[in-house]
């Protein structure tokens, strides 16, 4: 058995060892100024609508897509520019019904862990989500859906965890692709709120990639955790006002804590049941040898993960939100 778990781990590794041969490729380096250029884009923009601010007006909807679209173009200019092909960025390789279904199981047991470490980063920050909930609930169920629920999660997918982690993948181990991907998602939501946790789902988003051997498998993922949240925030509007007035206050210390113990455990217990179910996932799939190979893999190709563009990013990306939290 650790044979055969061996050999095909060999083969996994084999795969991106003959894609590294490929002259025209998104690798680490490329990713990196990828990623750079992004922030700097969306400096910009920010700036010019802070200047503008009393001549254009931008709601929650035309937000939501400006902030997809700063993300989505620059990268597919990088994977034009070049020569990259499809089919190295994103593999589109079919899931099966029972594999999706039980992303879906996945889906809700990270959710305890999740929602701890949004707790926790409330100790010191707002939470981003129950801020713009009164605009987010202005506007009609569908759209909201469709924009969060599946617009952005796809988008979002396609860039971080098609070009950013396969560039990555490229570069250095298993390991480092997942990290480096992990990284760069929660920097881009540019705040301490969302970063954090935006980092955990990131990590689970790779390891279902590679559970599935196809992005459907973190799509799937990212699509259900986001739309359940438009949902339960225009469920607990509708048929629970109360609650959602007494959640807009603000949360003492003390409210968090005896929150975050609880959830604690209960994470503790549904991480571990979420792990189990990956592992089926992955067997499932035929894949169970590629998991091993995230811990054990060996770097695939030249270059590095962290560069010189990767660490202007990280302290950009952190003095901004750092005014942020202070201002």
């Amino acid at each position: 058995m650790l044979r055969w778990v061996s050999l095909k781990n060999k083969v996994f590794e084999a795969h991106y060892v003959v894609m590294n041969f490929k002259r025209k490729t998104m690798n680490s380096k490329k990713v990196n100024w990828m990623f750079l250029t992004t922030i700097l884009v969306e400096f910009v923009i920010v700036f010019l609508l802070g200047i503008f601010y009393q001549y254009v007006s931008i709601g929650i909807v035309s937000n939501l897509f400006l902030s997809e679209m700063i993300l989505f173009i620059p990268a597919m200019i990088f994977v034009l520019a070049t020569g990259t092909k499809c089919r190295e960025v994103w593999n589109f390789r079919p899931i099966k019904i029972s594999t999706a279904l039980m992303i879906i199981v996945f889906t809700y047991l990270s959710m305890p862990l999740v929602t701890t470490i949004n707790a926790i980063t409330m100790l010191f920050s707002e939470n981003v989500v129950e801020e713009m909930s009164t605009d987010i609930l202005q506007m009609p169920f569908l759209i909201m859906l469709f924009m969060m629920g599946i617009f952005g999660p796809v988008c979002e997918e396609l860039v971080f965890r098609g070009i950013v982690h396969s560039g990555y993948r490229r570069s250095g181990t298993a390991l480092q692709a997942m990290m480096g991907s992990a990284l760069l998602f929660g920097l881009m939501h540019m705040n301490f709120n969302q970063a954090l946790y935006a980092f955990v789902i990131g990590f689970l988003l790779v390891l279902l990639k590679e559970a599935t051997g196809s992005i459907w498998g973190s799509i799937v993922y990212h699509v259900i955790f986001n739309s359940n949240t438009v949902i339960m925030l225009y469920i607990s509007s509708k048929w629970f006002p109360t609650l959602s007035e007494t959640s807009a206050e603000p949360l003492t210390a003390e409210t968090l804590i005896y929150t975050i113990s609880i959830f604690m455990v209960v994470a503790t217990i549904t991480t571990a049941i979420a792990g189990c179910i990956l592992v089926w996932i992955a067997r499932n799939e035929g894949r169970d040898g590629c998991l091993q190979g995230i811990w054990y893999g060996r770097k695939m190709g030249k270059g590095r993960i962290i560069t010189i563009p990767l660490m202007i990013s990280f302290v950009l990306c952190l003095v901004y939100m750092t005014l942020q939290l202070l201002l």
